[in-house]
């Protein structure tokens, strides 16, 4: 009887190693993947800033990584203006829809998404110069 219980405490502490391990590697990789994704918001904010990005396409990948590391930043004031652009553009078609648009329709597109940026051109420069400054709270591990 001893050695059946001491198997199984032994089976089940092996167990137990096995799945702290795969949590810290799980944690591991998420922190990672955070980092990563923190690292993508500078880039992109300050490419906007030096003009290398274009307004529209910076705040559709901006809002989409700014969902992913701290959603309730984009309900800010001095923030709100990314999701606001990323709206108003999400109907306009990319990549191979784009290509088979017409040049009319793209002409349309285009003004349009001028215009929006035109509008929101103060706005949009004073959230990236904002992002580029802004301390994100960190990734939380899952324990």
């Amino acid at each position: 009887m001893l050695v059946l219980v001491s198997w199984l405490y032994m089976r089940q502490k092996k167990a137990r190693n096995v799945n702290e391990a795969r949590i810290l590697a799980l944690q591991e990789m998420l922190q990672k993947q955070y980092q990563h994704r923190v690292e993508s918001i500078a880039v992109i904010a300050s490419a906007m800033k030096d003009k290398q990005c274009e307004y529209t396409e910076g705040c559709i990948r901006l809002k989409q990584l700014v969902e992913q590391v701290e959603p309730d930043l984009l309900t800010q004031d001095e923030f709100s203006v990314i999701a606001l652009v990323f709206s108003a553009t999400e109907h306009m078609p990319i990549n191979e829809q784009w290509q088979q648009l017409d040049k009319k329709a793209k002409s349309k597109f285009t003004q349009q998404r001028f215009a929006l940026e035109a509008d929101h051109k103060d706005a949009i420069h004073k959230a990236v110069v904002a992002l580029q400054s802004h301390q994100f709270a960190g990734y939380q591990n899952l324990a």
